[in-house]
């Protein structure tokens, strides 16, 4: 009252004390704004820093190692392909193609390695770059203003909306993100490379973030001229097709590198924010793990006759030892930073009296006398070293941890709250905490192993099984419905149906084997070590009933059969499928027990066959109508979504992908694959990964905060016209892929065959059978368009079925519908990626007779897509997104010289006698184009 009587009494000096503070305020705001803008400008002059010395740095080497004339090789055509893109100089464009065309084969060589290293060096200052970006935008967060994209933003965001403490707690202890490792990779680059390409990069932070001397920075420098100079000389290519043990070990390099320090690291970041918005102290209790890892990576057998029962075995313990090892790791630095002197501090009770146990189990300690702490460690360790030794062996030696991973984070809990108690609380939440958050998220099996296969092997192996029980000779031969009845009746029945030593087909033994080796791990590890039985290619309820049926055959129980829905048709069928086989008592029976009803969804199948809009439509209508089917029969749904890292396999930025979800899909749960370039892109170091993480958790929250409302219906002008711009663009595309000569055309047009002799993965690139588009798998479709600069998978249709909504309700669509809006600006990705002129320049491979007729089928439906999406939002490509176009126009210039050279050698390839000397080394040549093109796009497939 006194305030409010001053302020009556002195109005006008208020006024005047009022305005001045605003005054302040904006002059605050304007400091803010200055200081960030002039960070901003400092950081990309560091980039530019950091690319020029890299450049000049190879340039150094080139002319060292090669000689002038291949440095003034590189700058010529580098010089050439800058004016052909800038002054669209047709005599520049001459002179380069008879450059090339008399260019011989070593020198050619030697250009593309030129063009290939400066990509890998130049994406390495741009990573770095990003790291200080996210930093810089840190430091300049508050209270008020957390960093766009962070945990505590989206928990921000949530206590703006009018969430309590408790809403919040208990909304995030429910969430369950599983981000899935898949099992066919797309990373190109050696993993000596890869080793060589961190160490540069880590030497490169070292100048551009830290203070040094004159001497030391250019002792520095030095050593990447050093790796430089090494990187130039070193085979680019695998001297052999990867195993399937390899690419697990690929997987565990990045867990090992960034994952297993990134994860906790994302949970302590909910803890704060809990604290720091709702004063939500969580000293005595952790969160539940909100992010988990999963992988395919030597379980997925669809399509990988490499896929053992014994690979997936050696799969989980190399997974398990890595997870265990690190625990290790951990307890050997614990180990240091705990270091007190018993006389000092006060122990619980509890304490004492487990190390008691731990003394008789394991005997008197032979060292740190008076340090209980660092002796619980030690004994800690001591069960680990056994843990390990059990799983190289085999067999259970005592005493390790009888119950797994929940004795070692009793163990770690016992430690944290003696902490708390003894006036350590600084200790327990800096040296313990992050470890349980660890324990908790990765457990001893480190990430739950998928199995994965096709739904026709399951098919053959019932009808195989069937038939020698003389429970039916011809399984192929039945309808659905009397299939279902037999699969339904056998599950109801107890008896196997063959011994364990029957004589069955191959097929059969092989699917029982690896249900085995499932249960075999669950023995070993617990149930929570294997994750799902994906059925790929799931187009009725017996796809899912067979697997079940299998599984009892393996005296297996533990088992989360989860089908795959890839197809156009069936992403339809699919809600429909859902809600029989949840209106059959037994499989109810079977998904009550299992807790939740998986459901994953094909993004990559579904776009190579119906195209870019008909499948991004398709997967919101799956979604749609199997949350709502799942939310009528009270089932609660996890969505599996098996997306690629290019815009036409469903990629583009996680954060927006997750917050255009239909909504009501979430629910709080979702599974997302990982895959290809995406390891080395987002989980390259831990800076990387958290960053990466904590996007894909903030969109997660966000939009599954969303789900927990009154969900509106969606707008039924948006459904029809989507529903006519989908047939449209369907109708587009189909026509494209059906046309005659289509085949031929896409062979000559695009480096398909010249990709499937790539030793990147260790599966094949086609499915069994005759060579057909058919049985072309979706990686090497959209790898071979983004080769030749196309990129057709991502907004090819586009353009016929924007023009058939009106468009006064496409702008309303894009300005008010987040899924319609993040579907645009990714075909925008794509669209500003692909070079339409470049394409063309790979036509000189087409037969002359077809070549008219794709380049006229293609170019105009370019130019309408363009076309279309400019008027709808009313800007250039990409205009929204200044970084990415910049980028993709700074780079665009050195993929050129890439993309022209590369055509001549295919040219030069295709025509080569098959007994001709040069042809290895010309091949050689032609895959190094591929990985230099991949470096330069930042995409395979």
């Amino acid at each position: 009252m006194a305030a409010v009587h001053w302020f009556r009494k002195n109005a006008p000096m208020a006024k005047y004390i009022e305005l001045w503070t605003l005054i302040l305020f904006l002059v605050l705001l304007l400091l803010i704004y200055m200081n960030t803008k002039e960070n901003n400008q400092n950081s990309f002059e560091s980039l530019k820093t950091d690319v020029d010395f890299l450049g000049s740095s190879l340039g150094t080497i080139i002319t060292e190692l090669e000689g002038k004339r291949i440095f003034n090789l590189v700058e010529q055509a580098r010089a050439l392909t800058k004016s052909i893109r800038k002054d669209k100089n047709l005599e520049a464009k001459a002179e380069l193609q008879d450059l090339f065309a008399k260019l011989d084969l070593n020198s050619s060589e030697k250009l593309l390695r030129a063009f290939t290293n400066y990509f890998q060096l130049i994406n390495i200052a741009e990573e770095i770059h990003e790291i200080r970006v996210n930093r810089l935008k840190e430091g300049n967060a508050s209270i008020a203003e957390p960093r766009e994209d962070s945990v505590a933003a989206a928990v921000k965001e949530l206590k703006d909306q009018g969430w309590s403490a408790t809403e919040v707690r208990n909304f995030i202890e429910a969430l369950d993100i599983r981000l899935t490792l898949t099992a066919h990779p797309t990373e190109v680059k050696r993993y000596t490379i890869r080793l060589k390409l961190e160490r540069i990069a880590l030497a490169l932070r070292q100048l551009s973030e830290q203070a040094l001397s004159p001497q030391l920075r250019e002792s520095i420098k030095e050593e990447i001229r050093a790796e430089i100079e090494t990187l130039w000389q070193t085979r680019e290519l695998f001297h052999k097709k990867p195993t399937v043990i390899d690419e697990v070990k690929n997987a565990l390099y990045y867990f090992e590198r960034s994952i297993l320090e990134a994860v906790p690291r994302i949970m302590l970041d909910l803890e704060s924010a809990l604290e720091l918005y709702f004063d939500e102290s969580l000293e005595k209790k952790l969160l539940p793990p909100v992010l988990k890892y999963r992988s395919w990576i030597g379980g997925d057998r669809d399509g990988n006759p490499f896929v053992s029962s014994e690979t997936t075995q050696e799969s989980y313990l190399l997974q398990s030892q890595l997870a265990i090892s690190s625990f290790k790791a951990d307890m050997d630095k614990l180990v240091q930073q705990l270091s007190e002197w018993e006389k000092r501090i006060v122990l619980r009770p509890e304490f004492r009296k487990d190390l008691e146990q731990d003394i008789k189990e394991l005997g008197e300690p032979d060292r740190f006398m008076e340090e209980p702490y660092r002796q619980k460690i030690n004994f800690i360790h001591q069960r680990l070293c056994n843990e390990l030794e059990n799983l190289k062996r085999g067999q259970s030696l005592k005493p390790a941890y009888p119950n797994h991973t929940e004795g070692y984070l009793e163990d770690l809990k016992i430690i944290e709250d003696t902490l708390n108690l003894s006036q350590n609380k600084r200790a327990a939440k800096a040296f313990v905490r992050p470890l349980r958050y660890k324990a908790q998220g990765f457990d001893f099996e480190l990430a739950a192993l998928d199995i994965r296969e096709h739904s026709k092997i399951h098919e053959e192996a019932i009808a195989d099984l069937l038939a020698y029980s003389g429970v039916h000779n011809d399984y192929y031969a039945l309808a659905e419905e009397q299939r279902v009845e037999i699969l339904i009746s056998e599950l109801a029945n107890k008896r196997p149906l063959a011994p364990v030593d029957a004589e069955l087909k191959p097929v059969t033994k092989r699917a029982l084997e690896f249900l085995r080796v499932f249960k075999d791990l669950q023995n070993k590890l617990g149930k929570d070590a294997t994750g799902s039985y994906v059925v790929s290619m799931t187009e009725g309820i017996s796809d899912i009933l067979e697997v079940l049926v299998l599984a009892k055959e393996a005296n297996l129980d533990e088992i989360d059969a989860t089908p795959l829905f890839e197809t156009e048709a069936d992403l339809v069928a699919g809600p429909e499928i859902i809600s029989k086989l949840l209106q059959l008592p037994v499989y109810k029976k079977h998904v009550r027990k299992r807790g939740l009803q998986e459901v994953m969804i094909g993004y990559s199948d579904s776009n190579k066959d119906a195209g870019f809009l008909p499948a991004n439509w398709a997967l919101y209508q799956a979604q749609d109508g199997i949350a709502k089917v799942c939310k009528k029969e009270k089932v609660a749904l996890r969505f599996f979504h098996g997306r690629g890292t290019s815009i036409g396999r469903g990629g583009g930025p996680s954060g927006q992908a997750i917050l255009a979800q239909p909504p009501g899909s979430l629910g709080g749960r979702m599974r997302i694959t990982e895959q290809g370039e995406a390891l080395s892109e987002k989980y390259l170091g831990p800076d990387l990964a958290h960053r990466h993480l904590e996007q894909v958790v903030s969109a997660f929250i966000l939009s599954s905060a969303r789900d927990t409302k009154e969900i509106a219906l969606l707008e039924p002008k948006f459904t029809e016209a989507m529903h006519k711009a989908s047939t449209a663009a369907k109708k587009t595309y189909r026509s494209f892929l059906e046309a005659d000569g289509f085949l031929d055309f896409y062979h000559s047009v695009t480096p398909i065959e010249e990709i499937s002799n790539l030793t990147i993965g260790s599966r094949p690139a086609r499915r069994k059978g005759e060579k057909s588009l058919a049985n072309l798998r979706a990686i090497p479709w959209v790898f071979s368009w983004t080769q030749c600069r196309a990129n057709l998978p991502g907004w090819f249709g586009l353009g016929s079925g924007l023009k058939e909504i009106d468009s006064e309700l496409l702008k309303e669509m894009f300005e008010t519908w987040p899924f319609f809006k993040t579907m645009i600006n990714f075909a925008q990705m794509s669209l500003a990626k692909t070079d339409i002129e470049i394409f063309k320049s790979y036509f000189r491979l087409v037969p002359e007779h077809l070549e008219e007729k794709f380049w006229k089928i293609i170019k105009d439906e370019y130019d309408l897509t363009v076309k279309e999406i400019r008027s709808m939002t009313n800007e250039d490509m990409l205009e929204h997104n200044p970084d990415l176009l910049r980028s993709i126009n700074l780079r665009n210039p050195y993929v050129d010289p890439i993309s022209y050279l590369q055509v001549e050698l295919l040219e030069r390839l295709r025509n080569i006698p098959s007994h001709s000397p040069d042809k290895k080394e010309l091949e050689y040549a032609v895959l190094l184009s591929l990985l230099g093109i991949s470096a330069g796009m930042k995409n395979t497939g």
